[in-house]
């Protein structure tokens, strides 16, 4: 989908790339087909310039399009070839990708990028001594070679040569990251050998340390599982589930419940399918964590080129493409993970977040309910609960976390009262009063800090005109909590605007709007105080920006009002 701010920002070039080529968006025809007639120089810059923008709108389609033909016009310019291949892989068009980078080979036979994508193929292929060809002595800089290094030792493995794979996967450079990343592979190794003491010793390291804990622990299970040893397989499974709120989705629960049922699983993994994995990690926390999207995106997709099968690489690199504003690539990843795959459930909920984003709230709701049906667990409850509270409609919303409340025991209600928290807006705004607070006290009297809560019932208090007092000091302890909140800094302006404290409100008033400028309740409490200190017209301009933010059908009413009649005009 196109943004409108980037079509905005990118107004300047359409009339550059209508002169230059025809039609920037189309690639269809030739210049001298449309009756014009341009230099190669000047079809060489229109494709360039046309590559650069379909990059901002997003169409990686394009992109890939226009900077192979420019790339084909000057085959000899490497730069160019990079970025033809970098648009390729972003695209997924592997075909292409791999034509790219033979050329680019023959330019510099050391790229990186080039030997990565040419070495995947040949080791998702099985041929692993030309997947060694293409992936040592590569000029590629630390963060591909540790890529290409995580393939190249799989490889050896292919061959047989698992020696020669424990020295690349013990030579990993690039910081104790990428150090523990190769000891994983390396315990990995030791189990495939029955060499459990060792592979026991470095799990243990990683888990300590905290590193993919997921895939450590499925690493273990499917070697115990590979072996023949169910009973350990399912101690390391369980000791995760039982350390993580029991894993109510994902692969950790798809596992256990897999060989609770019998379910004959694939335990020994191909090396292809283990250098998948090993890729998938740190393209998403190495690169993504430092948003360096286009590198993250390159190699979860070279994941996905040697595992088509790998949901988990897909599922990152649909993040990665909304990270990016890409949601209908994102979109098209989620698809194809499906519903029987460990990853079903987050997919799913990915695919609603991007819906409800587009206002498609009624879509969105379709799929939460679809998949609460066919995979029902208190993660898709609690989901359409936050959907339905976020529509605000909270009538809906109330018995999911009703029966969330319910299905939890008292202790995992004192350990996470936030489902509590949650309810307890729904009662509110129902006009249950007297049962919101008893929900707000349980959160607080558990979880004295919940800066959320406090604000919450501090507000309404003071909205109501109660408790002032008690009010007043939890909004204060809420902002000692938040001090960049502006819905918190707005509570603690309300609260002095309530007890006619106006010079005070509209110092923390203002502080609120510069903090959320695009809140209409903000802006609208800040026209109030304006009002009340006698300066009109600036009253009248807030309530005015206040109409246009999107406030609730109760506010907008209270607002028009206000614009028409001043302040009067309302019942305060």
């Amino acid at each position: 989908m196109v943004k409108i701010h980037s079509l905005i920002k990118a107004s300047a070039l359409v009339l550059t790339l209508v002169v230059l080529s025809g039609c920037a968006t189309t690639l269809g025809g030739s210049s001298a087909e449309r009756g014009q007639s341009l230099s190669p120089d000047a079809q060489l810059y229109a494709d360039y310039v046309s590559a650069r923008y379909a990059s901002n709108l997003n169409d990686a389609a394009s992109r890939s399009a226009y900077f192979s033909r420019a790339f084909a016009r000057r085959p000899d310019d490497l730069d160019l070839g990079q970025k033809a291949l970098a648009a390729a892989i972003n695209h997924g068009d592997n075909a292409l990708a791999r034509t790219l980078s033979i050329e680019i080979l023959a330019l510099d036979e050391t790229d990186g990028t080039a030997r990565a994508v040419m070495g995947a193929n040949a080791l998702a292929k099985g041929r692993y001594k030309r997947a060694l060809e293409y992936l040592a002595d590569a000029n590629a800089g630390i963060g591909i070679e540790n890529f290409n290094a995580l393939m190249r030792g799989w490889a050896q493995v292919g061959l047989g040569d698992t020696g020669a794979a424990k020295i690349t996967f013990g030579d990993m450079k690039g910081g104790k990251y990428f150090e523990f990343l190769g000891n994983m592979q390396l315990a990995i190794i030791d189990m495939q050998d029955g060499e459990m003491e060792a592979a026991a010793k470095i799990f243990a390291a990683i888990d300590e340390v905290n590193l993919a804990p997921i895939e450590s622990t499925l690493a273990q299970a499917r070697g115990f599982m590979a072996l023949g040893d169910k009973d350990k397989a399912l101690a390391v499974l369980n000791t995760y589930a039982d350390a993580n709120g029991g894993a109510l989705t994902g692969p950790i629960r798809y596992t256990l419940d897999a060989i609770n049922a019998g379910q004959k699983l694939q335990w020994k993994l191909t090396p292809a399918q283990s250098a998948s994995r090993a890729l998938t990690e740190p393209a998403f926390r190495y690169y993504g964590a430092q948003q360096q999207f286009e590198s993250a995106e390159t190699f979860l997709r070279l994941a996905l080129e040697l595992d088509p099968k790998n949901d988990k690489a897909r599922l990152f690199l649909g993040s990665i493409l909304e990270q990016v504003d890409r949601d209908e690539d994102a979109m098209t990843q989620y698809a194809q993970i499906g519903q029987l795959s460990p990853f079903s459930v987050s997919a799913r909920l990915s695919e609603s977040d991007i819906l409800f984003s587009e206002d498609k709230n009624e879509e969105g709701i379709k799929v939460l309910q679809s998949i609460q049906k066919t995979h029902p667990s208190r993660v898709t409850q609690g989901s359409l609960g936050r959907a339905y509270l976020i529509m605000e409609d909270y009538a809906k919303a109330l018995p999911y976390y009703d029966a969330l409340i319910k299905d939890m025991s008292e202790d995992e209600l004192k350990k996470n009262p936030q489902v509590n928290y949650l309810r307890g807006i729904c009662l509110e705004r129902l006009g249950r009063w007297e049962e919101a607070v008893a929900d707000f006290e349980f959160v607080l009297e558990n979880k004295p800090d919940n800066a959320d809560a406090l604000n919450y019932l501090g507000y309404t208090w003071v909205d109501k005109g109660v408790n002032l007092t008690k009010a007043f000091v939890m909004i204060e302890k809420a902002v000692e909590l938040e001090p960049t909140s502006g819905a918190i800094i707005d509570s603690l302006g309300w609260a002095h605007y309530k007890l006619g404290r106006y010079g005070q409100a509209r110092i923390n008033l203002e502080k609120a709007a510069e903090r959320s400028p695009t809140s209409a309740t903000i802006i609208d409490h800040l026209g109030d105080v304006y009002w009340k200190l006698g300066r009109r017209k600036e009253a009248g301009y807030q309530w005015e920006r206040a109409a246009t933010l999107d406030p609730t059908d109760k506010e907008l009413k209270a607002i028009k009002a206000k614009i028409k009649g001043g302040l009067r005009a309302v019942v305060q």
